[in-house]
């Protein structure tokens, strides 16, 4: 399997409602490091990646409408994530992801108080395949799928006080994830066209009652390889435009449909990526919000950028 210079991390980012059951930015799964890593790894071979995402949110829309509601004045998460995949075979590969919240925090704009989680989030387990590889048109399809678990079943408690689910750092629902991978080559012209499909099914009710809502998110990658006859200074650098939609269904409680919950985003991701000997990668990726669409009156986000740096191990040239 030819290996991709670039990796790609997906993602997820959730919003929802408003007063004492409102939510700020729970999430129906976490950012998993790496989870959405292309492709399938050569036989034997290893790929770590480290990751950290922050993300900033304020203001409350209703639909795709500002509000001038403020129950919540700001919120923010940094998140740190860890990715390790295995080529079992040329066409299988093998993935866990775990993550960490540094914060999950929201800043309340009544009695100028503070919320904070922070701790272990989710985590999963997969298997990618290699349905179909062309060397000669320089096409390819991966699918995976994953089992999604969380590292706490018991709800945060800080200074004796549960914390609310929007900043509780594991979400307690068990789960599934399949994702797929396309990708068209075009290397006269040093272009990329990529993609990435991915589904995600939230079980059980966790143990505050709450289940999070299917998310559905696609990705379209454009990426071209930065190198010019006149110089040596972008050898090693590609860029990328992601234009990507989330689609998330509604939450649950105890059974009770949660109406101000689930959204249409879409974001323009732009990103640079550094290739260090086809061993080291380094990722910098911006999130830019272009179309917001809530079901009733949620916070809604502002911005978001990450870095990530890939390992692999074990490459036979």
């Amino acid at each position: 399997m030819k290996k991709l210079p670039v990796v790609f991390i997906c993602l997820i980012l959730f919003t929802t409602s408003e007063k004492s059951t409102a939510q700020c930015f729970g999430s129906p799964g976490n950012p998993i490091a790496g989870s959405v890593n292309l492709g399938v790894l050569y036989k034997k071979s290893w790929r770590t990646i480290l990751f950290y995402k922050h993300a900033d949110l304020s203001g409350y829309r209703r639909g795709d409408v500002k509000t001038p509601y403020k129950y919540v004045k700001n919120a923010n998460y940094n998140f740190t994530g860890f990715n390790i995949g295995y080529g079992l075979s040329e066409k299988i590969s093998l993935d866990a992801d775990m993550g960490y919240y540094i914060n999950k925090t929201q800043h309340y704009a009544i009695a100028d108080f503070t919320h904070n989680g922070y701790g272990l989030s989710n985590g999963s387990l997969g298997i990618k395949y290699n349905f179909y590889l062309d060397n000669v048109k320089k096409l390819e399809y991966t699918a995976g799928i994953s089992a999604k678990y969380p590292f706490s079943l018991e709800p945060m408690v800080v200074d004796g006080v549960r914390l609310p689910i929007d900043v509780q750092p594991s979400t307690g629902n068990f789960g599934l994830i399949a994702q797929s991978f396309f990708v068209k080559q075009f290397p006269e012209k040093s272009v990329r066209f990529i993609i990435i499909n991915r589904y995600e099914k939230n079980f059980n009710e966790n143990r505050q009652g709450y289940t999070f809502g299917d998310a559905f998110l696609s990705s379209i990658f454009v990426s071209k390889h930065l190198w010019l006859s006149w110089t040596s200074a972008f050898e090693h650098v590609t860029a990328i435009l992601q234009l990507r939609h989330e689609y998330r269904g509604r939450n649950k409680n105890f059974g009770q449909t949660v109406n101000n919950s689930g959204s249409h985003l879409f974001y323009l991701s732009p990103q640079l990526n550094y290739n260090l000997d086809e061993v080291w990668n380094i990722s910098l990726i911006a999130d830019i919000p272009c179309y917001q669409y809530y079901n009733g009156l949620q916070l809604s986000n502002k911005y978001a950028f990450s870095v990530s740096v890939a390992k692999d191990f074990g490459l036979k040239h």
